[in-house]
């Protein structure tokens, strides 16, 4: 960590921990940790008056998650505000800025880490929201996760321990970066409600054909946008998540059933089994004969 805080003391209920440079040499090598490990994590509470300024940037990235009071991160010359239940990752080797507001000063938990896979992780974050600090829901599994990795450390540090701790930041990054797959609560956008409402439409309708057309009928949506917008959020065209359901419903229906591969390409609404069981062998490597012979 370059550059200092602007402050002789630190902050009341502070935690912070570093991991020594020389065992960080010798254990961010290994098979475990080398795509991803963390080297420095804390919690600042209440921090009045933090403030920290990196021209040259930070050698690893930093995730920084807001949970209560405000601040400002600066990236070159553009600026973002943290509030409560919100997070920003701040690119390695990157001129940066953060500091906590003077009346309403930041509480935050905060790890930087890096490894092979780090750069692919930021890359995922600056994804959602073009690159804007991201509103997630409150939940006490992620600040217990981030207080469990900085007590880990309490009683010195192993290999083992290091290890550790790395298996549990993918874990703690994955919450973050893909908190929607889990989140029950409303801080979506009306754009994730919609790609939502859209996927629970398919569900329903698991068994019978469904077209674009429809779809933008159902939605008050024209076919253009409700195709990108999809695919912009899932990764996915509309056709291709469509027809991969069908195909995790194929093998349930083997699994659970006694049905014909015939039976179950009409049950989804192929009316050629034949095109089925190419579908089906293009999403799985093999026919759905074969599938169902295995089991």
């Amino acid at each position: 960590m370059n550059s200092k805080l602007s402050l002789k003391t630190g902050f009341q209920g502070e935690k912070i921990k570093v991991i020594p440079r020389g065992l960080l040499s010798e254990y961010s090598k290994r098979e475990l940790t080398k795509n991803l490990y963390l080297t420095d994590i804390g919690y600042f509470p209440k921090a009045l008056h933090h403030f920290r300024k990196r021209p040259r940037g930070c050698p690893e990235f930093i995730l920084i998650y807001c949970i209560e009071g405000k601040g400002t991160i600066k990236i070159n010359k553009s600026s973002f505000q943290l509030t409560p239940n919100s997070f920003y990752i701040i690119e390695a080797r990157l001129n940066h800025a953060y500091f906590s507001d003077e009346k309403n000063p930041w509480s935050i938990f905060w790890v930087h880490f890096t490894g092979n896979h780090a750069k692919e992780i930021f890359q995922r974050f600056s994804k959602q929201n073009d690159g804007r600090p991201i509103i997630i829901p409150f939940e006490k599994n992620r600040i217990a996760e981030f207080e469990y990795m900085i007590d880990l450390f309490k009683n010195g540090i192993s290999q083992e321990i290091f290890e550790y701790s790395s298996m549990l930041l993918h874990k703690t990054l994955g919450s973050f970066i893909y908190y929607s797959l889990k989140s029950t609560k409303k801080v979506q956008t009306t754009n994730d409600d919609l790609v939502k409402g859209i996927i629970d439409y398919l569900n329903q309708r698991i068994f019978e054909t469904v077209t674009i057309e429809e779809i933008s009928l159902s939605f008050n949506k024209s076919s253009s946008s409700i195709f990108s917008l999809f695919k912009k959020k899932t990764g996915q065209s509309l056709i291709h998540f469509f027809n991969l359901l069908k195909i995790q419903k194929a093998c349930e229906l083997f699994n659970l059933t006694d049905m014909s591969v015939k039976e179950v390409s009409y049950e989804l609404d192929f009316q050629d089994p034949l095109y089925f069981s190419r579908l089906f062998k293009k999403y799985m490597g093999i026919p759905p004969s074969q599938y169902k012979n295995d089991l």
